[in-house]
C-alpha cells in the first residue's frame, strides 16, 4: 500500500513580492536522499576523484550554472581541470565557456609543461582572451563608429541582430555580451603535487585538509570575492571611476551588478550607446529591460566590470602526508545559509562547517559527501525545510542555482 502523502503550506519570499503560502510536499525521511538526486544533474571523473551537482528544483526555472570535469592530456601526462560557471542573466555565455575555454586552456599550457612558472599567466590569459573575443566577435556584427550607431534606427538594429531566420549568428554572439558569467577553475598537474585555483566573481574554493585521521579538519578559503560587498572590489572601482558616485552602490555595479568582475555583462563594458541602440533591441534580450534602462546613464566611463582573474598557486608537497580535498561552489550554496537574518553566520565559520561535513566520508564515498552537504544547505535535519526547498509550490524561483564541485587530492 502506498505510503500517505502529506502537504504543508508555508510563507517565504522567492524572487517577487508575494510571500504565499505556498504548497509542498512533506518527503518522509528515507525518501530524502532519492529526492535531492533527483533534482541535481552529476558527473563524475574518470578516476572517480571529482564529482560535480548542479541543483535548482523550481521546475519551470532553466539552471543558468555550468560545470566542467575533464581531463587534459598533455606531453608530460594527465592534467585534472574542474571549473564552475555561475551563468547570470542567462546561460549563453557559460555556454560559450564550457565550449571554447578547454581547446584554449589546451594550446595555452603546451608551452609550459616544462615550466610551471607560466601556468598562471596561461590562466590568467584564456580568461582574458575569452571575453575579448565575445567583444570582437559582436564589434564586427556593428563595426561603426560610436557617433554612427547613435544615429542608426532601430530597424536597422534589429534586421541585423535578430538573424534568427538565417540561423542566428549574430543573435547568438549579441546574447554572449548581454549575459554574464564568473568563473572557477581548478587545475592540477599529472604529479598531483601542483595546485592552480582561478576565480572571477563570487564564488567560492575551499582547501580542506587534515594532518591525520585523528587531527581536526582545516578549511582554508583559496577565492578572493569579487562582488560589490567587498571593500576593496568598491574602493577599486571607485579609484578607477573618480567623481561617479554611483559607479558603486546598493553593492552593486552602477547600482545593478553584484559581481565586479565577470566574463561577458558587457552593457558594463562599452560606451552606453551600445546598449541603448543595440543591446536593448535583441529580442529575445534582457528579461527587464527597465532594470538596464535605469543604470545607462549611469554609464559615464566603461568598463567598469574587469575580465582581470585572480589566480592562486598551492604547492601540494607540503600536503603529501596530509588528508584533502577540494570544495569549489556557485554562490547559490552561500545564498541557501543567508536567508534567515537571524542565523546568518560568518563565512568562516560556515565553510568550516562545510569541511567537516565533507571531510568525514569523501575520501571513501565522494557521493555520500556530496549528499551530505546539499542536505545540510537545504535544511539539514529539519525534514519539514528539505521538503520544502525540494518542492515549494511558487510560481517565481525561491533560491539560486547552486553548483559544487568535490575533488580529492
Amino acid at each position: 500500500m502506498p505510503s500517505l502523502q502529506v502537504f504543508r503550506r508555508a510563507y517565504m519570499q522567492g524572487y517577487g513580492s508575494d510571500r504565499g503560502p505556498w504548497r509542498y510536499r512533506l518527503f518522509p525521511e528515507h525518501e530524502l536522499r532519492a529526492q535531492i538526486l533527483k533534482r541535481c544533474t552529476t558527473n563524475i571523473s574518470s578516476d572517480g576523484r571529482s564529482l560535480g551537482a548542479s541543483l535548482q528544483p523550481h521546475v519551470s526555472s532553466v539552471n543558468e550554472d555550468r560545470y566542467l570535469i575533464i581531463d587534459l592530456s598533455l606531453p608530460n601526462g594527465v592534467w585534472s581541470l574542474n571549473c564552475v560557471f555561475d551563468g547570470h542573466g542567462g546561460h549563453e555565455t557559460a555556454d560559450y565557456l564550457v565550449s571554447e575555454l578547454p581547446s584554449l586552456l589546451m594550446a595555452g599550457l603546451l608551452p609550459t609543461v616544462t615550466n610551471l612558472e607560466g601556468v598562471s599567466d596561461v590562466l590568467t590569459r584564456a580568461i582574458f582572451d575569452m571575453d575579448e573575443a565575445i567583444t570582437r566577435d559582436f564589434l564586427k556584427i556593428f563595426p561603426e563608429e560610436v557617433d554612427e550607431i547613435a544615429t542608426m534606427s532601430d530597424i536597422t538594429v534589429k534586421a541585423r541582430v535578430n538573424d534568427q531566420s538565417s540561423g542566428g549568428l549574430n543573435h547568438q554572439k549579441a546574447l554572449r555580451c548581454l549575459r554574464g558569467s564568473t568563473i572557477l577553475l581548478t587545475l592540477v598537474d599529472p604529479t598531483k603535487k601542483h595546485l592552480w585555483v582561478l576565480n572571477l566573481g563570487d564564488g567560492l574554493v575551499v582547501l580542506g585538509s587534515r594532518q591525520d585521521a585523528s587531527s581536526e579538519w582545516n578549511a582554508s578559503i583559496l577565492s578572493d570575492n569579487h562582488n560589490g560587498s567587498n571593500p576593496a572590489e568598491a574602493d577599486r572601482i571607485k579609484q578607477q571611476h573618480p567623481g561617479e558616485s554611483e559607479c558603486i552602490f546598493d553593492d552593486r555595479v552602477l547600482g545593478n551588478l553584484a559581481v565586479t568582475r565577470a566574463v561577458g555583462d558587457h552593457s558594463f563594458k562599452l560606451p552606453r550607446i551600445y546598449a541603448e541602440k543595440i543591446f536593448l533591441n535583441v529580442e529575445p534580450g534582457f528579461r527587464v529591460p527597465a532594470a538596464i534602462e535605469s543604470f545607462i546613464p549611469r554609464n559615464l566611463s566603461p568598463p567598469y566590470v574587469s575580465n582581470l582573474a585572480s589566480v592562486r598557486y598551492v604547492d601540494l608537497h607540503e600536503q603529501s602526508s596530509c588528508d584533502c580535498f577540494i570544495l569549489m561552489c556557485s554562490d547559490g550554496l552561500v545564498d541557501l545559509y543567508m536567508d534567515d537574518p537571524d542565523h546568518v553566520e560568518s563565512l568562516t565559520s560556515l565553510v568550516q562547517k562545510w569541511v567537516g561535513i565533507v571531510g568525514g566520508v569523501a575520501k571513501d564515498d565522494i557521493q555520500e559527501a556530496m549528499l551530505r552537504l546539499l542536505r545540510h544547505a537545504l535544511g539539514a535535519e529539519d525534514i519539514d525545510s528539505v521538503s520544502c526547498m525540494l518542492n515549494v509550490d511558487m510560481p517565481v524561483p525561491y533560491m539560486d542555482d547552486t553548483t559544487v564541485i568535490l575533488q580529492m587530492l
